[in-house]
């Protein structure tokens, strides 16, 4: 695959705020070379709808817009915040107190608070931060997913589009 100019990649306002408060600003994100999956062609990038992040934006806003209380997408995030709480505080970055209180915002945290959005990474700014997703955990074997486990605020842009 040859270097991508941006990356993007979609996160819920409860995500990115839990990253600036406790983690020091720096966000784990799967990310993406192309925007929306469904715009490329039959030979380009497969990007599967759980893995496009214009997708997984348009799914999570419509779903937190219409009250959907068995949404996949926020039960996601409710699984993945505190798995990476776990994470960070058997990592050292947290400690125990830091990651039971991330348990219990999760636990109280409104739908409003799972509003997406998008993160917008200038490639050359992050290509040494990149990890290409190992092909058994990709949504299709031959789709584009990075992984940045540690990305600094100063190197995205949030945007809502």
């Amino acid at each position: 695959m040859p270097d991508p100019i941006v990356l993007y990649s979609t996160v819920t306002k409860l995500a990115l705020n839990i990253a600036r408060i406790y983690y020091g600003d720096l966000h784990y994100v799967w990310c993406a070379p192309v925007f929306d999956g469904r715009q490329g062609s039959e030979v380009d990038f497969i990007v599967p709808p759980t893995s496009s992040p214009y997708e997984i934006y348009l799914g999570l806003r419509e779903e937190i817009r219409r009250g959907d209380t068995h949404s996949g997408k926020m039960k996601d995030n409710l699984g993945g915040i505190p798995r990476g709480a776990e994470a960070k505080r058997q990592a050292g970055a947290i400690s125990v107190k830091q990651e039971q209180e991330i348990f219990e915002i999760v636990e109280l945290a409104q739908p409003i608070l799972y509003e997406p959005l998008m993160l917008v990474i200038p490639f050359a700014a992050v290509k040494g931060l990149v990890t290409v997703v190992p092909v058994r955990r990709r949504a299709n074997p031959l789709s584009a997913e990075l992984i940045i486990e540690a990305l600094p605020r100063p190197l995205f842009d949030v945007i809502c589009p």
